[in-house]
């Protein structure tokens, strides 16, 4: 039994391969390398956009939060509560950039624009309402807007 080991590892030593197959293990090796670095840089690159869009919707939320906000305020200061219903409401009353506070509103700001239609015929007075809410620095800000319409009497 040892000795029909010890033979077949002397054949094994002795196999010799054609010349033209010499190396191609090492060709072989060296395309999978390449695709697999090929592979490893496009899927590093996938997930550092994920990210960026994932920070950049974070952002966009925030944004949107900051101009409902701003327009609530608005709101606010238009039909302020325990007034009386003749008091109305005038355009002056809204803040142009009202103060957002909240930790999730730190790099936000918002602005707000008023404006104010009369319509005699229908003894009504008509607010556009636009808030413009921004977050993020540097190179990375988002904006989101919006927009209500309010009415009151005369």
């Amino acid at each position: 039994m040892t000795s029909l080991f010890l033979t077949s590892l002397s054949q094994r030593g002795n196999v010799t391969y054609p010349a033209s197959q010499r190396g191609s293990a090492l060709v072989v090796a060296i395309f999978v390398i390449v695709v697999m670095a090929l592979i490893s840089v496009g899927l590093t690159a996938m997930i550092q956009d994920t990210s960026r869009n994932a920070a950049w919707d974070v952002l966009g939320t925030r944004a949107e939060l900051a101009a409902y906000s701003g327009l609530e305020q608005a709101l606010s200061a238009l039909f302020p509560l325990n007034v009386p219903n003749t008091t109305l409401g005038q355009c002056s009353n809204v803040t142009a950039q009202p103060v957002l506070t909240g930790q999730g509103l730190t790099s936000c700001s918002v602005t707000v624009t008023c404006q104010q239609n009369d319509v005699a015929q229908l003894s009504a007075r008509f607010f556009d309402l636009q808030a413009t809410g921004q977050c993020g620095t540097g190179e990375v800000l988002v904006q989101r807007s919006q927009t209500v319409q309010a009415r009151s009497g005369l």
